[in-house]
């Protein structure tokens, strides 16, 4: 039975019902990152350079259990498509138990640990003595509120299931003005610096959930059964499916935290850089990393449906939607990185980083349509069932060649240009590797 708000990707055209399930997913993931670029400015400007470089020197260690569970919410997704898509309802409510089981169990996990274990891995990211007090107290805040992330993450995971991408969006609209509004006051009125940011987006993601979990059981009949029980196949296959994702979630921060601990023993000046030119392509992650679950629960639903005619032809417009919004975002980075760089930075500490992000932007803005490639086509794969190989592509052409590139290239250069370049070839393989992936699978259908 689909109903309620759900969106049926088995019917109509094409690149409408696509557009209509993409946008709202993307507008959701733009203001669900504005909490980050909330954070980075109002920090910046009442806590000075060293509150921003304390957020950021530590902002990929989050990434690994937040990717984890957006790896294992990215299976349950696939799953729930699929029985959505079949019209199997008895299995859908089993399997929407079985989700929110793994969610909660390892959200609070993750918390406990990394709330205990925050000393020792500042210590691992050589985080300079300056800011160290600063960014331990953002860390045991940040992971003490982690469930809530997951959470939530999984819940809008099984609605984008059902089609709805609507609610998620509504619900993050209202969380990101309770998030600029604890900032304002904990931050900017109270003066509580960095751990005023991080309670302030720990108490906006605790109302993400509640109004997530009200929107589920407007969805679909199938949140409110009262024979829902755990269904230990439902969990084996998504653990089946989401391992794999999940694993590759994290291969991503696992890379990028060897990359930024060596930037952190730059100094505080190209930390601080480097966290603006982060929050400046923030927009590429989004439009890219958006399509992929997009482009998953597409495939996933038409497969579901038997309508394997139209996968090809879905992913392909979803391609072209990712790159040519890519492409024009990288324009927009090329051309002005001084100006919108500025907007993150006091006046003060112009002269000396806005040089800095401006030159590594102009590097970067030219190679962003290949990560806009491999990301549209690793979920259009996933949504194929097959997660193991985009786990192995990732894991080689992406983190593979960037570590080794730090530990064999790096040392002969000692530049923040070697490291910006180590980024784009990583792009560029992942990309060409993924395009001859789904020309391959595509034949397979």
């Amino acid at each position: 039975m689909k109903e309620g708000k759900t969106l049926d990707l088995t019917t109509g055209t094409i690149w409408k019902v696509l557009l209509a399930f993409v946008l709202p997913i993307l507008a959701g993931t733009l203001i669900q990152q504005l909490y980050t670029v909330v954070d980075a400015i109002v920090v910046g400007k009442f806590a000075g350079k060293a509150g921003l470089a304390a957020i950021d020197s530590v902002y990929t260690l989050f990434k690994f259990p937040l990717n984890f569970m957006s790896g294992l919410s990215a299976g349950a997704t696939i799953v729930v498509s699929r029985q959505f898509g079949a019209g199997d309802e008895k299995r859908l409510s089993d399997s929407i138990t079985s989700a929110f089981t793994i969610a909660i169990s390892l959200g609070l996990l993750f918390s406990l640990i990394g709330a205990l274990a925050a000393p020792g891995l500042i210590g691992l990211m050589s985080v300079p003595d300056e800011i160290r007090g600063q960014t331990l107290v953002y860390v045991r805040i940040y992971f003490g509120g982690l469930w809530t992330m997951t959470l939530y993450n999984m819940i809008a995971g099984i609605l984008r299931a059902f089609g709805n991408s609507k609610s998620p969006l509504r619900i993050l609209i209202v969380c990101c003005v309770i998030n600029i509004a604890g900032d304002l006051l904990l931050v900017g009125a109270f003066h509580m610096g960095v751990a005023g940011a991080a309670i302030a987006t720990v108490l906006s993601q605790l109302v993400s959930v509640i109004l997530a979990l009200r929107a589920l059981k407007k969805t679909h009949s199938a949140a409110n059964h009262s024979g829902h029980h755990i269904n230990k196949r439902g969990i084996i296959s998504m653990l089946s499916i989401g391992l794999p994702l999940a694993l590759q979630s994290i291969l991503f921060p696992v890379a990028n935290s060897i990359i930024q601990a060596a930037i952190n023993k730059m100094g505080t000046d190209i930390i601080a850089a480097w966290a603006v030119c982060g929050k400046l392509d923030m927009l590429i992650w989004f439009v890219a990393d958006t399509m992929a679950p997009a482009l998953s629960t597409y495939t996933a639903q038409n497969i579901g449906a038997g309508k394997k005619e139209r996968v090809v032809k879905g992913n392909l417009t979803g391609l072209c939607f990712s790159v040519g919004t890519v492409a024009f975002i990288s324009i927009l980075l090329f051309l002005f990185p001084g100006p919108l760089g500025n907007l993150f930075i006091t006046a003060q500490d112009t002269a000396v980083l806005s040089p800095m992000i401006v030159h590594f932007m102009r590097i970067m803005a030219p190679f962003y349509v290949f990560y806009a490639v491999a990301e549209a086509f690793s979920g259009a794969c996933c949504g194929m069932g097959d997660t193991v190989r985009p786990m192995i592509v990732t894991l080689l052409c992406t983190c593979g060649l960037r570590v080794l590139a730090i530990f064999l290239i790096l040392p002969h250069f000692g530049t923040m240009d070697c490291i910006v370049w180590i980024y784009v070839a990583s792009w560029i393989a992942t990309g060409l590797a993924f395009i001859f992936m789904f020309m391959k699978k595509a034949k397979q259908l």
